[in-house]
């Protein structure tokens, strides 16, 4: 498994695109942030690769001691992790001021014929038809790390949300 150094991840993270954000008070309003993220495909059979997922936002203010947070290695322990689940869970490091938990949960992989920008059209209209105000669509120029570019969208939002 390769490892990326913190260049590499902010790399990603400032190329991200987010195309759509929910149109209303996020942490105010309501805690879960549904998310669709495109980018390229992992399998070259395929033009663009589809996750769908939610994040689940704690309410505005969490008064917790760091000890009590809880480490990968805690959960999974250190060997024998399984590749295939490893990819469903992961953190948000780029938070450590802001008064909130993230968990991600409801997350489905699709591979598509259609090409980013096509999957980008189709996914905007679908939101449209359906009057969906609350999911937002994101760009990840690494499909492989798109966690980080999901974290772009959510510290997007927590900026707008906890400005002074």
């Amino acid at each position: 498994m390769m490892t990326l150094s913190r260049e590499e991840m902010y790399k990603i993270f400032i190329e991200t695109v987010v195309i759509r954000r929910p149109r209303y008070g996020i942490v105010k309003g309501y805690h879960e942030l549904p998310y669709i993220c495109i980018g390229n495909p992992l399998d070259s059979n395929y033009r663009s690769l589809c996750v769908k997922g939610k994040i689940h936002v704690s309410p505005q203010l969490i008064i917790k001691p760091s000890y009590y947070k809880a480490k990968y290695s805690d959960i999974f322990g250190e060997e024998n992790v399984d590749v295939s689940l490893s990819a469903r869970i992961f953190g948000f490091i780029g938070f450590p001021d802001k008064p909130v938990e993230c968990k991600s949960e409801f997350i489905e992989v699709s591979h598509s014929t259609l090409n980013i920008e096509e999957m980008v059209s189709q996914n905007l209209d679908e939101l449209e038809r359906k009057e969906d105000i609350t999911t937002g669509l994101v760009i990840t120029p690494e499909s492989r790390y798109y966690p980080i570019s999901i974290e772009r969208f959510i510290a997007e939002i927590l900026d707008d949300e906890f400005a002074f």
